[in-house]
């Protein structure tokens, strides 16, 4: 049976006995069907989109089949019209499908043949709705790739601007520290650090916002990736805060997925770097697991640091969200953009942790050799 919008059958059938007879014959079949005794009837049921068949009878009190026909094809171009008549001729046949008729019966023909007629023509309008569907999710497809492709260059616009009156804030006051210092009262030099400050977590807030932007379209094609590989380079990139803390990081041996490494490694750079921020004064102890989980591996990046109250584990995940004041420095964007990231992997995140007892972070991947191969 063709989907339930295209089973909804006009028939129009000036006899009362033969609408109920015809009806029955097409709601016996699953069709819905709405029967009109007249034109002037039929046309008030008509809008665009209701119909996917109209049965319609040649010989009408108020309008003939053919002038019904087109009158129906001016409301619903889409809509498969069969002329269903006891007196045809070669020219009223002929005069039928001129004027887009999909098919022309008569009555006295067997039932099934009538269903045949019927079926045919809501599997076309099925055909036709699905055709139409396509080119309009490839046209707005395009459309949404030429607006992504405005908006991120817009967005590099936007960051280089915004970066170039922060490094000549930055600059002018590095220049005066250097070269005005010994003039400058303590309180003055405390301001330009201030200033300073501020405009280092600006540039920062500003290569955050530029990441998180790029997420959806990928710089790296999804390929085989070795996690393992992707772990030693996050050390490598935050070896100064880890030895800073004193922190240990345990890794289990990891298997391959199917990603963007570039992106990969901001995930866990950030969750590895979450985890060594957000400590006490005890010994920082990082682990990463994994474990098969279908057709996708789960990972956990467990810590022993503050931890998080339940009723803000949806709110860590949204932009600018910031649990902790200036105590633990941040832009409020990391969790944002590991969960951007492993949705376009197709996975999830989570998280499960209570305050002062760490947090454990668990997010899926597609296994390197299950997942097909994608351009990103």
């Amino acid at each position: 049976m063709p989907s339930e919008k295209f089973a909804r059958i006009l028939a129009v059938e000036d006899s009362a006995t033969e609408l109920r007879l015809l009806t029955d014959i097409l709601e016996e079949d699953g069709f819905q069907v709405i029967g009109c005794t007249s034109a002037t009837e039929a046309l008030r049921q008509l809008e665009p989109g209701r119909f996917g068949v109209g049965v319609v009878d040649l010989l009408l009190p108020d309008l003939n089949g053919i002038s019904l026909l087109q009158e129906i094809l001016k409301i619903d171009p889409d809509v498969r019209v069969i002329i269903y008549t006891g007196a045809s001729s070669f020219d009223s046949v002929k005069e039928a499908l001129n004027a887009g008729a999909f098919g022309y019966i008569e009555k006295l023909s067997d039932p099934g043949e009538l269903l045949r007629h019927v079926h045919r023509a809501a599997r076309a309008r099925v055909g036709r709705y699905a055709a139409d569907l396509e080119a309009a999710v490839a046209k707005r497809t395009e459309e949404l790739a030429r607006s992504n492709q405005e908006l991120q260059a817009f967005a590099s616009v936007v960051a280089h601007d915004l970066r170039s009156p922060l490094l000549t804030i930055s600059g002018y006051c590095e220049i005066l520290v250097e070269e005005f210092g010994s003039q400058l009262p303590q309180g003055a030099k405390e301001y330009l650090n201030h200033i300073t400050m501020a405009a280092g977590r600006m540039g920062r807030l500003i290569d955050d916002l530029l990441d998180y932007s790029r997420v959806g379209r990928g710089r790296d094609p999804m390929r085989a990736v070795d996690l393992n590989a992707v772990v030693d380079q996050v050390r490598a990139n935050l070896d100064a805060a880890i030895r800073d803390a004193d922190a240990k990081i345990e890794v289990e041996r990891l298997p391959a997925v199917r990603g963007d490494q570039t992106q990969l490694i901001q995930l866990f750079q950030n969750l590895v770097g979450n985890a060594v921020k957000f400590r006490d004064a005890r010994p920082v102890v990082v682990r990463i697991r994994c474990e098969a989980e279908g057709t996708m591996h789960r990972f956990s990046v467990a810590d022993n640091g503050i931890g998080i109250d339940p009723k803000d584990y949806e709110r860590v995940f949204r932009v600018f969200q910031r649990l902790h004041g200036k105590e633990y420095p941040g832009t409020g964007i990391g969790l944002a953009l590991c969960q951007k990231i492993v949705e376009r992997h197709g996975g999830r995140i989570w998280i499960e942790s209570k305050p002062g007892q760490g947090s454990t972070f668990y997010f899926t991947l597609p296994a390197a050799d299950l997942c097909p191969a994608s351009g990103g």
